[in-house]
């Protein structure tokens, strides 16, 4: 059997267990889903499915309130849930060290959660503030989700807002919160999920610890979802002050994905087309099956479409117009091609997205919980494949023909909604609201005390256990790999993981100091590339991916593709690195930057020979709208200078062999010439420390602030500064953080290092309101001084130590985030395998050390100040800096 297979079974309390071994997957991923979304709410409810999703975070028998994140995070595990249409899911990705602590953490709350007064206040404002961030503050709040399934549908299951309303869901308590529990979270009711490196029969062996004792009950009866197909279109017009355009919200019933499976995949299939190509008559056109996703629901379900309406259109004259548009797609000449163009690119984004354990074991449980058939994952991208054009086109014939959905949110001078329109005046009257418990039993509180619940079967709270220690952690491992060098001078690294039938690739070279005086320059070379070879269109065309990006310190070409097609990537990558004929010095346009690459443009041109003269005496500019140099650019030069130098580094991670890549890629890439005349300069004189650069930029109304400073020589790959950077500003402990909680600044403070030109640098970042700046750069100033006054302990070093080797787990959990780390490590100067030694490293590194390190990255009164904003706040803050 393969390791690889799925590993069913089903405890004698009824719960379902999926099990799927992930060879070389560092972190695991534990999953619950129970069988109740917001469509098993009944009037009156609506809302409590998704409020008692926040409760079950909030305390159980063996984990108090806090303690549910306090078990995982210090040991870089994260935890969350979501409320669906039919379903719950409770998520946790931890280092695999710690699977059992999460599986005891899933169990104790399956068995015995609690709930109080308090707990309950606190989770309802939380929802409030949810609802108020999603819905009331956002334009366009509410479309498509809650409100379009209300148009669409008729049965009060189907039609009603999930979210609820918060005047209503104040009036839940205690009791309605222990029934809730009772109908709906017994162990039958749901489905465990688990993905990692762990043989199944160890595996299996804790969950039987930690779940089988948990006693059966009956679920509550399943919701009535029997919908009657729309006789004709609904719709809803609403208004909203805060847009300039109307907006409509298409929602067309899908086929049942239990009864036509291969129907439903067309409308797959049809969405991805629309999302590509578009549809005549709208803007910012979107679409999708499913209100949260492909195959998240059971029937009846929607395909969603989004869209703007064009300027001197009505919603009404729109939609008609794309109602009209659908049998000429389907007869469009084009059709079968870009059928198959969706189709690769769905079976990419796929195989990209389940590398991943985190995915994998959410999808795995959600496909076992609706349909009985966890293997529908792996079996996916074969239905697709399945698909035809015929069945597409016959899909696209449908919503010609077909009834549906339709909201419209226009422009107006108050927000309006549409008011709920299902369910029936009986079925309002007859269903006890969520205040009252629809049963006797449990253990309720008295108003105005608090409340508890413990085991079902029980009266009284259920004991608390022990919390499971952490086990020992596997050292995380690239896998097989084989490294190179090509005649041009780049460095290939080439690594098996065989997670993703595809193979990650990545190629970098540094900007030199031609791109790093103008970025600009090369953003342009980078939209002629794409535009000359078309590079990115001919990738997806073979079932890949291709990439140019530059971020003002790197060109990067980044991607994917299927192993048989390795050698077509890189003939794309030959062809962007040969030198460029025939282009005509021709004027640049600008193009926006973020503030950050504008303040690190800024940092580089100073320290190539900007201003003569302290940072503070530089003339404040504009970046983002100044010209380079005359204005026109001979962007063959920019390639000889940037491109032709020879060297980067190209990565290579997936489902390939090594050696074989390495070789092709020696072959494939150019034998570039040496660098042109002019393309480097002479060693640079040691530019001066400390001072502040002004940066105006009126557009702006925060003000951005980056501190920096060169790093010392050494190994840069050091793991006492891996962790003096955290102990700076990474860590939620960190010196930076508990500084600003104490100051009051509620803006994180956060430290790194990268590279600026060719040059280590340290870092600490901010983002502030300008009123809050100048306190801010003293709070930056008095933590970084204490680094030196007070020294790191061993004590504070400790949980920083573990949070660190935990966190750089998370590097390995897919061939692509593989890749990217290869990648950044290499360019940075660091060894090959340094992140596999890290967390020995880690484990090793002495708090003397971390203390000494933190000293010489962080040197308060050495760092350069770079303030992004308006002009008179950097202004004040340049000086506030420099005087102090």
């Amino acid at each position: 059997m393969s390791e690889r297979e799925l590993h069913r079974t089903t405890l004698g309390n009824g719960l379902r267990v999926v099990l799927e071994r992930r060879p070389g997957s560092p972190r695991t991923a534990v999953c619950v889903h129970y069988g109740v979304g917001y469509r098993s709410e009944r009037p009156g409810q609506e809302g409590f499915a998704h409020l008692f999703e926040h409760l079950m975070f909030r305390g159980s028998a063996s984990l108090p309130p806090g303690a549910f994140y306090d078990h995982i995070h210090p040991l870089g595990g994260q935890a969350n849930g979501t409320t669906h249409q039919d379903y719950t899911d409770y998520h946790q990705l931890v280092p695999a060290a710690v699977v059992e602590r999460a599986l005891f953490a899933e169990a104790d709350r399956m068995r015995a959660p609690v709930f109080t007064e308090h707990t309950l206040a606190e989770q309802l404002a939380g929802v409030e503030e949810e609802i108020h961030q999603a819905v009331t503050a956002r334009p366009y709040g509410g479309l498509p989700w809650p409100l379009l399934p209300g148009v669409a549908f008729r049965g009060f299951a189907n039609a009603h807002d999930g979210y609820g309303r918060v005047d209503q869901l104040r009036g839940a308590t205690v009791e309605a919160c222990q029934e809730f529990f009772r109908a709906h979270y017994a162990p039958g009711n749901a489905v465990l999920s688990v993905v990692g490196d762990h043989r199944p029969e160890q595996l299996l062996a804790l969950v039987e610890r930690h779940f089988a004792d948990i006693p059966p009950r009956p679920a509550g009866p399943a919701p009535d979802l029997r919908e009657p197909a729309l006789a004709e279109d609904r719709w809803q017009i609403c208004t909203e002050p805060s847009v300039t355009a109307p907006a409509v919200a298409v929602g067309y019933r899908l086929p049942d994905p239990v009864g036509d499976l291969t129907g439903y995949l067309a409308h797959v299939v049809l969405a991805e087309m629309i999302n590509h190509h578009g549809l005549d008559g709208l803007r910012a056109v979107s679409a999708g099956c499913g209100v949260f996703g492909p195959l998240d629901a059971r029937d009846p379900d929607l395909l969603v479409l989004t869209a703007l309406v064009p300027p001197g259109e009505s919603a009404r004259r729109a939609v008609e117009t794309v109602t009209g548009q659908w049998a000429g797609w389907a007869d469009d000449p084009r059709f079968g091609q870009r059928r198959a163009q969706a189709v690769r690119r769905l079976l990419l984004k796929h195989h990209r997205q389940y590398a991943d354990a985190y995915a994998r074991s959410r999808a795995l449980g959600c496909l076992e919980l609706l349909f009985g058939r966890a293997e529908l994952l792996d079996e996916y991208p074969a239905l697709l494949g399945e698909v035809d054009p015929a069945l597409v086109a016959a899909a696209a014939r449908r919503l010609g023909t077909a009834a549906k959905g339709v909201l419209v949110m226009n422009p107006g001078p108050t927000r309006t909604r549409p008011a709920p329109d299902h369910g029936t005046a009986l079925e309002r009257d007859t269903v006890p609201d969520p205040g009252r418990p629809t049963s006797t039993g449990g253990a309720p509180g008295a108003p105005g005390t608090p409340g508890t619940s413990g085991s079902p079967s029980s009266p009284g709270p259920a004991p608390a256990r022990p919390v499971p220690p952490p086990a020992v952690q596997p050292a995380p491992r690239h896998g097989p790999r084989c490294e190179t060098r090509s005649a041009g001078g780049t460095r290939v690294v080439a690594v098996r993981d065989t997670r993703s039938p595809l193979v990650e690739l990545r190629f970098r070279l540094p900007l030199h100091e031609t791109g790093w005086r103008d970025p600009q320059d090369v953003d342009a070379l980078v939209r002629l590339l794409a535009e000359r070879t078309d590079a990115a269109a001919r990738a997806e065309a073979v079932g890949g991916l291709l990439h140019l990006v530059t971020d003002g310190q790197w060109f990067d070409v980044t991607g994917c593709t299927t192993p048989a097609r390795a050698g077509h990537w890189l003939g794309l990558l030959r062809e962007l690195l040969l030198p460029l004929d025939g282009v005509t010095p021709l004027r640049v346009p600008q193009r926006p930057r973020s503030p950050e690459a504008l303040m690190d443009t800024a940092l580089r041109r100073y320290r190539l020979g900007g201003p003569a003269g302290r940072p503070e005496a530089a003339p404040a500019a504009d970046l983002s709208t100044a010209p380079s140099q005359d204005g026109l650019t001979d962007l063959a030069e920019v390639h000889r200078a940037v491109l032709g130098r020879g060297g980067g580094w190209l990565v290579a991670v997936g489902d390939l062999d090594p050696e074989r890549f390495a070789a092709e890629a020696e072959q494939a890439l150019p034998d570039r010439p040496a660098p042109p005349s002019g393309g480097s300069s002479a060693p640079r004189a040691a530019a001066p420390t400390g001072g502040a650069l002004a940066l105006h930029h009126e557009a702006l109304e925060l003000v951005h602030l980056t501190l920096s400073a060169p790093e010392p020589p050494g190994d840069s790959g050091a793991a006492a500064r891996f962790l003096a950077t955290a102990v700076t500003g990474v860590h939620p402990l960190s010196r930076l953080a508990v500084r600003a909680l104490d100051a009051g600044l509620h803006h994180p403070l956060h430290s790194g290092r990268d590279l600026l030109l060719d040059e280590p640098r340290a870092y600490v970042r901010a983002v502030l309101p300008p009123q809050d700046a100048a306190r801010a750069l003293d709070t930056v100033r008095a933590a970084l001084r204490g680094l030196r006054a007070e020294p790191v302990t061993a004590a504070e070093l400790e949980p920083i130590r573990s949070f660190c080797a935990a966190q750089l787990l998370g590097a390995f959990d897919t061939p692509a985030t593989k890749a990217d780390l290869l990648r950044d490590g290499l360019s940075a100067g660091r060894p090959l395998d340094w992140a596999e030694h890290l967390p020995d490293a880690l484990r090793r590194a002495t708090a003397r050390e971390v203390a000494a390190a933190c000293a010489e990255l962080y040197p308060a009164d050495a760092m350069t100040l770079v303030a992004l904003g308006s002009p008179g706040p950097v202004a004040d803050l340049t000086d506030h800096w420099s005087r102090a």
